[in-house]
């Protein structure tokens, strides 16, 4: 599947005269889908570069998160990327993880990030690298995505997916990760050169800690490695980490969010947007 793009060489912005957006999705607005098992929603603006030219972000909500409540601007609205895309003209997939505890019901939903994390999507070996890929691969074929311009962002236990896709494949080559280190168990990544990663941290997390180890405030008794670790194994890879501590913040995105505000930066999606090289430089 990653054969069939090539790894991103950098996030260079095209400048593209915004058309009309074509196919199933004619105008701004949601489509959802279906794919493996695990329902789908994408975003396409009004306006998108020609079909062959677009770019795609895909978003993993944190663990007991789903893609509706952040879609909808509920739970994790720090993620929803819709105004973003619709300012810059680029698609957004908002994708599913598995039931991650037994008894909480379907609708909280986690991913297998490696290092434990997280839940039963972990315990059970979901190949979640696996999934989001085909999933990416079939709405990048169906939605005209250029080759290279498929981009990854997630938070919490998504943010740790998030870097595990771009350490382990070479379809994902730019990530933003919040509230969410690698948190696999090696010394470098295997499909991590000339890879670039924007981790954005609250230095007052209690969930996930800067420091790594096991939050006071965690859900899961997961010891989680630290961004310094996480930092180490990347420039290992031949990769870019850059890390934004956000003081004042604690673990969750829309806290992060209200910070960079209050700060008078960007925020959490404008922040990505940049990053990824399809929004206004900071």
């Amino acid at each position: 599947m990653a054969a069939t793009f090539r790894r991103a060489a950098g996030a260079a912005l095209v400048l593209l005269t915004l058309v009309p957006a074509a196919g199933s999705a004619s105008a701004a607005g949601v489509e959802r889908m279906d794919y493996g098992g695990r329902p789908l929603i994408v975003y396409a603006p009004a306006r998108l570069p020609p079909a062959g030219q677009r770019a795609l972000v895909v978003v993993l909500h944190g663990g007991l998160g789903n893609a509706d409540r952040i879609e909808a601007g509920g739970a994790e609205h720090g993620l929803n990327m819709d105004a973003a895309a619709d300012q810059d003209g680029f698609l957004v997939a908002y994708v599913n993880g598995t039931p991650v505890t037994r008894n909480m019901g379907p609708q909280f939903l986690g991913w297998n990030a490696g290092g434990g994390c997280c839940g039963q999507s972990a315990a059970s070996g979901v190949d979640d690298v696996g999934y989001i890929t085909g999933a990416a691969t079939m709405l990048a074929q169906k939605y005209g995505v250029a080759p290279g311009r498929v981009f990854v962002m997630g938070h919490s236990n998504g943010a740790m997916m998030a870097q595990r896709l771009v350490c382990e494949t070479s379809f994902f080559a730019v990530a933003v990760a919040v509230s969410g280190p690698l948190n696999l168990d090696i010394p470098r990544c295997p499909d991590g050169a000339g890879h670039r990663v924007l981790a954005i941290h609250g230095v007052d997390d209690a969930n996930v800690p800067v420091k790594g180890g096991v939050g006071s405030k965690g859900f899961s008794q997961v010891s989680y490695h630290s961004e310094a670790a996480s930092q180490a194994a990347w420039r290992a890879s031949g990769a870019a980490y850059t890390l934004r501590l956000v003081p004042g913040a604690d673990h969750p995105i829309d806290h992060i969010d209200a910070a960079l505000k209050a700060a008078g930066g960007q925020t959490v999606a404008e922040q990505a947007a940049a990053f990824f090289g399809l929004g206004p430089q900071p």
